[in-house]
């Protein structure tokens, strides 16, 4: 969060440097319960790279596929830090993430607006062919990209803690 991370970004950096933790930045993103996630309020993994940077060089590491973190070691080989940046480098082209909430629901993209039901199939008696069935409909749909700082993007009407995240 702009404001607030970066004073924060150094002394994790020197945490992971000292210890052999990953240390991740995840960006603010529009799941937020009071609604205060604004383009404004997001401080872009790309700004807490530089602050990094400048005094602790970094070396990225090649991106797994399908990895939501752009990882970087420290040029000195001491310790690593992740990027997760949705907001300002999505990663949807090759996201092949799901998601099931607690109370049986599957979304396909946290910021869908759109959640399929499996806790009913399933209450139900559903043969696990037919679950594979109702996954594999649900997964055919899942959204291209988020839409998140487009024109007319939603807030998800669920919050990251009421998705599992």
């Amino acid at each position: 969060m702009r404001g607030f991370t970066e004073q924060e970004a150094l002394p994790f950096a020197e945490f992971a440097r000292s210890t052999a933790f990953q240390v991740r930045f995840i960006e603010f993103m529009p799941l937020d319960a009071d609604h205060a996630w604004s383009p404004d309020s997001v401080l872009a993994g790309d700004e807490i790279r530089r602050i990094i940077d400048a005094v602790h060089p970094l070396e990225e590491l090649p991106r797994e596929p399908s990895a939501t973190a752009r990882v970087f070691h420290f040029a000195d080989g001491r310790g690593e830090v992740g990027f997760v940046n949705p907001v300002s480098e999505p990663f949807c082209a090759d996201c092949n993430r799901v998601r099931l909430t607690a109370d049986g629901k599957l979304r396909t993209c946290l910021f869908s607006m759109h959640e399929t039901d499996l806790r009913r199939p399933l209450r139900i008696g559903a043969s696990d062919l037919e679950l594979e069935e109702v996954i594999r409909d649900a997964v055919w749909r899942k959204e291209l990209k988020h839409h998140v700082g487009e024109p007319g993007f939603r807030q998800p009407p669920r919050t990251m803690s009421a998705i599992g995240g």
